[in-house]
């Protein structure tokens, strides 16, 4: 299972193939885009209620929202990350093979 660090930036490891790298920096991107994704969504919602929005409720929702990102990039199966994934090692392929 690959694991996502948590500022969402894959782990760079000298123990690790360029492949498992390549894996992981996709997903972590599609995770980025999916909490500003989220977030997007959240600013769509009216403000109002009975009580006033704070800080600590802006903070709690924003780190909610990156939680999500990271559950939903480490359960999805086809999605941005995969695509992105599956293109760049193309390329990748591509590149070593006319290099050689």
């Amino acid at each position: 299972m690959n694991s996502v660090h948590p500022t969402g930036l894959g782990q760079p490891s000298p123990m690790r193939s360029d492949d498992e790298r390549l894996r992981s920096a996709a997903k972590a991107l599609e995770g980025v885009f999916l909490s500003y994704m989220f977030k997007a969504m959240r600013a769509t919602v009216p403000e109002g209620g009975l009580f006033e929005h704070s800080q600590g409720e802006e903070m709690f929702t924003a780190m909610l929202d990156e939680r999500l990102a990271e559950i939903t990039t480490a359960t999805s199966n086809g999605g941005l990350g995969d695509q992105l994934y599956e293109q760049l090692r193309q390329r990748l392929v591509q590149q070593s093979t006319s290099g050689q």
